[in-house]
């Protein structure tokens, strides 16, 4: 599939302090989109990839956690080494699927806490150990932390000066390095304009 954008994309940087708090969902949204048939066609979305390296199952070596957003599933992929010294590659070991009332087109993921042992890593992509992570809901705005298996630890909606974001929706989110911050962007297809939000961690 091809991904085009018809004009640049301006980017404003804004501040935001203000998150409301969104209990579970019991139902999905029945707006939410199912795939890439009309009229979603031409809509420009993303998939997250978190990496988790310190797996605890016997025989798994790392676990990328991918978002599929018109799934509203998170696949957990679980990678096995393959071959003998010095000529190993990971191969695949099997897929699980995080499925949750409280996904809705999720594009994005974070770590609540990124992984720090080493700096030469894509520490920013990866999970420390035993840590939640953060998920980015185009669908409704809404950013939820939830542990590794599944389950939901916290919901909050993304709101500006107490409105919520006219027009536009979430497109992706990342953490700072001590896990006090969390960075979004957003996106406003009408005007072809985004922005960036930093908003208190949860």
């Amino acid at each position: 599939m091809e991904m085009r954008r018809s004009k640049p994309l301006q980017v404003v940087f804004a501040w935001a302090t203000v998150f409301t708090f969104v209990p579970a969902f019991t139902q999905k949204d029945p707006g939410v989109r199912s795939g890439w048939d009309p009229p979603n066609q031409g809509v420009e979305l993303r998939l997250g990839v978190l990496m988790n390296p310190y797996t605890s199952t016997p025989d798994l070596s790392w676990q990328p956690f991918i978002s599929e957003p018109f799934n509203n599933t998170i696949a957990v992929v679980n990678l096995v080494v393959f071959g003998t010294a010095p000529n190993q590659v990971f191969g695949l070991g099997s897929v699980s699927r995080i499925s949750s009332n409280s996904l809705n087109l999720p594009v994005d993921l974070a770590a609540v806490q990124r992984d720090v042992d080493n700096i030469n890593w894509a520490s920013n992509t990866r999970l420390d150990d035993a840590s939640d992570f953060y998920v980015a809901n185009r669908g409704n705005n809404t950013i939820v932390r939830m542990r590794q298996d599944g389950s939901v630890a916290a919901i909050r909606r993304v709101t500006v000066d107490n409105s919520p974001l006219d027009n536009a929706n979430l497109n992706g989110i990342a953490t700072s390095t001590d896990g006090a911050t969390t960075y979004v962007t957003f996106t406003d297809p009408s005007k072809g304009q985004g922005g960036v939000l930093a908003l208190p961690a949860f």
